[in-house]
């Protein structure tokens, strides 16, 4: 019997409060769209995740499916922020990214 692949995600709750963090965190040069979440958490690059994203005025959750494609450590540089970069996945991903763009062009400048 051969043996099976448990796929362990790690679900990241993350609420942006404002149009400047969503377009701060947008990855748009990213095909399938992502997002950089600040997190103290360790990951792997390939990891999948499962992200509850809370966009700015907007009431629903979003779930998206993705994995890690990027990686800032705790120590890097510039006091950058640690986190991790994710790609969406999945059936969904065209849709969350529509969702996310549209909130970024309907934001006031």
């Amino acid at each position: 019997m051969p043996d099976s692949i448990t796929d362990h995600k790690t679900i990241l709750n993350y609420t942006i409060s404002s149009e400047l963090e969503l377009n701060l965190s947008y990855m748009p040069f990213i095909t399938e769209g992502g997002l950089f979440i600040p997190t103290e958490q360790s990951f792997a690059l390939g990891d999948s995740v499962t992200v509850n994203l809370q966009l700015p005025a907007k009431n629903e959750l979003l779930t998206i499916e993705g994995k890690v494609i990027w990686i800032t450590p705790a120590n890097a540089l510039h006091n950058a922020l640690p986190g991790v970069g994710i790609e969406f996945t999945g059936q969904d991903a065209q849709t969350i990214r529509a969702q996310i763009e549209g909130t970024l062009q309907n934001s006031p400048e």
